[in-house]
């Protein structure tokens, strides 16, 4: 009954729309519950749950963000719901994207910080057009962590603060682990009270999350693989902004850049559904007493 529990608990931006429609939707998802290591993007990497942790896959994880979020511009490889402990309610998106290993090298010539928030407020704005009837619209206060790059551990970090327009704050904290071939997106999606840190935030995650052998970034081999066409400075500017660093150049710009909308935020779902969570969860213990 957790994930039924838990599905009752994340419905919340589409208030005008027929709940029981929504949930059904998202309960007849191909759930993963086991806490144990799945495969996922045909081999190239491995995701390891825990005990609160429920899990979509490919498509299943495609059809989870269309179904909460109203729109079909984000296709992740896979998605995880936190059902109970102190991330409860928070989830986490995978999507490894294929653009040729990236170099480090330009990322002081790329990030402008203050430009970049301007930009992703209005960016923001304008996206809320994208949404459905019933869902809420998101706006962006401030950086909760301005982006920095971990050239350690070959891996780049910010985190978005904002709120959607019945004033619930919520946070967006991203990581860019880099790999051979490219790099993962890993965002979490959460409400301020459980963010202090993209390093806090992402540590565990990043740390249950790991290329297989011949997908990591150490495993590029120099002169025979592909090399995207500017470096991780030029592609952070783009993922936060939507829009391709000045300095990227044009073939860059074609090569990389073609995706539209990668800079769209995600709200929690959780607002307003305690109290529906709680009854559901009395219900449930109910029944399996009853059973």
């Amino acid at each position: 009954m957790k994930i039924l529990t838990f599905l009752l608990s994340i419905y919340l931006v589409q208030a005008s729309a027929n709940q029981e429609e929504i949930i059904a939707k998202l309960q007849a998802l191909n759930w993963q519950q086991e806490p144990r290591s799945y495969s996922i993007a045909n081999d190239q990497a491995t995701v390891t749950t825990t005990e609160n942790d429920f899990l979509v896959i490919g498509e299943e994880a495609s059809k989870y963000m269309f179904i909460t979020q109203g729109h079909k511009n984000y296709q992740p490889d896979a998605a995880i719901l936190r059902i109970q402990g102190p991330e409860a309610d928070s989830q986490v998106i995978y999507t490894i994207n294929k653009i040729g290993y990236l170099t480090q090298d330009d990322w002081a010539d790329n990030i402008d910080k203050d430009q970049m928030l301007e930009e992703i407020k209005e960016g923001t704005i304008e996206t809320n057009k994208l949404r459905g009837d019933g869902y809420l619209d998101i706006f962006v206060d401030a950086w909760a962590q301005e982006p920095f790059l971990d050239k350690e551990n070959n891996t780049v970090y910010w985190a978005i603060s904002g709120h959607d327009s019945e004033n619930n704050g919520f946070i967006n904290a991203k990581a860019l682990k880099l790999g051979r071939e490219g790099y993962t997106e890993i965002l979490w999606i959460g409400s301020p009270d459980q963010f202090t840190s993209s390093e806090v935030a992402l540590k565990p995650i990043l740390e249950n999350y790991y290329y297989s052998e011949g997908f990591r970034y150490a495993d590029y081999i120099p002169g025979q693989d592909g090399i995207a066409a500017a470096g991780v400075g030029a592609l952070v500017y783009k993922l936060a902004t939507g829009k391709a660093a000045a300095k990227a150049g044009v073939l860059a710009a074609a090569v990389i850049f073609a995706k539209k909308f990668w800079f769209i935020l995600f709200l929690p779902f959780v607002y307003g559904w305690k109290w529906l969570k709680k009854k559901w969860l009395k219900n449930s213990e109910l029944k399996d007493k009853e059973n």
